[in-house]
């Protein structure tokens, strides 16, 4: 008697989900299973990602806040009219999967401003000590439910990896909130490619 066999890929949620893992179970799933990205232009296999949760998220100036509020799936912050302040998120980091040595490929934010008086100015990548990627003048405002940030040359991570956001509030009377969901890296074993 033959058997049929029916087979079709799965996302790292399906497998988490069937296999009974759960949520924690990320990533030790996120090690074994190899996706491809794009990034400047060519594919590359990211064998690690890891993210943290928007809740997470830690203010340098409290005192620059009117309002913070924690929830269960988010982080909102009321920002003071024309202050500027800064977020950190730090990622949980494999810094060796199999011996080798991971890379820093890009960052990931999940966020939005409740209007355009209220924006994400800047967005700096640290390992450790070291400034590893500087975007600023990004200047984004209202919905931005993912977002990637290139880390240039893909630097070998030694220390762990550190997000901080350069927020600002203008002074117009507009509701000067923010929301962070969550906050991500891609982590590849292969060097930037020189072109």
């Amino acid at each position: 008697m033959g058997a049929s066999v029916t087979t079709h890929q799965s996302n790292r949620r399906e497998m988490l989900k069937l296999s009974g893992m759960g949520v924690l179970g990320g990533a030790a799933a996120g090690s074994l299973i190899t996706t491809k990205v794009q990034a400047a232009g060519a594919a590359i296999k990211i064998p690690f990602a890891s993210w943290i949760h928007g809740h997470s998220m830690h203010v340098e100036y409290p005192d620059r806040v009117a309002s913070e509020r924690r929830t269960g799936f988010s982080i909102n912050i009321e920002g003071k009219p024309g202050s500027t302040n800064w977020f950190h998120f730090a990622i949980p980091t494999p810094v060796l999967i199999n011996d080798v040595r991971l890379r820093a490929d890009s960052v990931m934010l999940c966020f939005k401003t409740h209007s355009v008086d209220a924006w994400v100015r800047d967005v700096h990548v640290y390992d450790g000590y070291t400034l590893i990627a500087v975007h600023d003048k990004v200047n984004m405002s209202k919905d931005h439910l993912f977002e990637r940030f290139i880390v240039p040359d893909r630097p070998e991570v030694w220390l762990g990896i550190g997000i901080s956001i350069g927020v600002s509030c203008g002074v117009e009377s507009m509701d000067h909130h923010m929301e962070f969901f969550a906050a991500g890296c891609d982590f590849a074993t292969e060097q930037a490619k020189m072109e």
